[in-house]
């Protein structure tokens, strides 16, 4: 019963190859025959090829976003890094000038007891004071800061002794001070840059008191201010200069070296003081 089975199946599969083989060869002699078949099967392998083309190039458009996103961003990272390192040397600069004017700010300021001296004293201290007043100006090096405005403002908090020669005049509260350039524990503007400036000084005396004040730019007299109020007022007397100052030039108020005599007044009733700016 199994073999009559197994011969019938190969027979039933002879008969199915050998119509498979001639419909097959039907198909092709058909196809060979007729060229509207032939030309629809060419068609469809171009468009099939027109198809995997625009599948590829779609492909590489989706990928350029991607890459483009990866560029922008390193980029940004590159300018953050670079703002960040910018912002850093910033914070340094500003901490480095906020302790220098803590410093100016809480230094003291000198005072002397009037006495009178002999010409041999007043010689030694003068020679002394200078030297003295060069170091302290080179201990202070004028900002390297760019700076387009210079304008200062500053009095006396309170009268001060003034019977020697050449003492520098502290004019210690500061109302002004664009660029930064005048420094009250000393007395002394040290220009930022060089160009033409103005300066104005007022002196306040009574009693028996009397002096003659001078204008210095770099140890040299550039103008003097005489008053003596000879025990019948109180009062104060101004003068102003025009001036060119080279950058690095220290201008001061001091007195003269023979004509001193007491304290230089300042109080809420009349100030003593110290101004100056820059024209061009």
């Amino acid at each position: 019963m199994t073999s009559l089975k197994s011969i019938l199946t190969f027979i039933g599969l002879f008969f199915f190859i050998n119509c498979s083989r001639n419909v097959s060869a039907k198909m092709t002699e058909n196809m060979h025959s007729s060229p509207d078949l032939k030309n629809a099967i060419q068609k469809i392998d171009e468009l099939q090829k027109s198809m995997l083309a625009q599948e590829k190039r779609i492909s590489i458009l989706e990928r350029r976003p991607e890459e483009s996103e990866v560029r922008t961003g390193m980029e940004f990272r590159k300018i953050l890094k670079e703002q960040n390192d910018r912002i850093a040397q910033l914070e340094e600069r500003i901490q480095e000038l906020e302790s220098a004017i803590k410093v100016e700010k809480y230094a003291p300021i000198e005072t002397y007891e009037y006495k009178p001296y002999s010409d041999a004293e007043r010689n030694s201290i003068q020679s002394n004071k200078n030297i003295y007043r060069k170091e302290r100006l080179l201990s202070i090096q004028p900002t390297t800061v760019p700076v387009d405005k210079v304008a200062f403002y500053a009095y006396l908090s309170s009268s001060v002794p003034a019977s020697d020669a050449h003492r520098i005049i502290p004019f210690d509260t500061v109302i002004t001070n664009v660029g930064n350039a005048y420094h009250p524990h000393m007395g002394t503007l040290i220009a930022p840059k060089s160009g033409l400036y103005v300066f104005t000084w007022t002196i306040r005396l009574s009693g028996q008191r009397y002096h003659t004040t001078e204008l210095v730019v770099n140890n040299k007299i550039v103008n003097a201010l005489h008053f003596n109020p000879n025990g019948q007022i109180d009062g104060s007397v101004s003068s102003s200069v025009v001036v060119h100052v080279d950058q690095g030039d220290d201008v001061l108020i001091r007195t003269n070296a023979n004509y001193h005599n007491g304290e230089v007044l300042s109080d809420p009733n009349g100030r003593s003081s110290f101004a100056g700016w820059i024209l061009m």
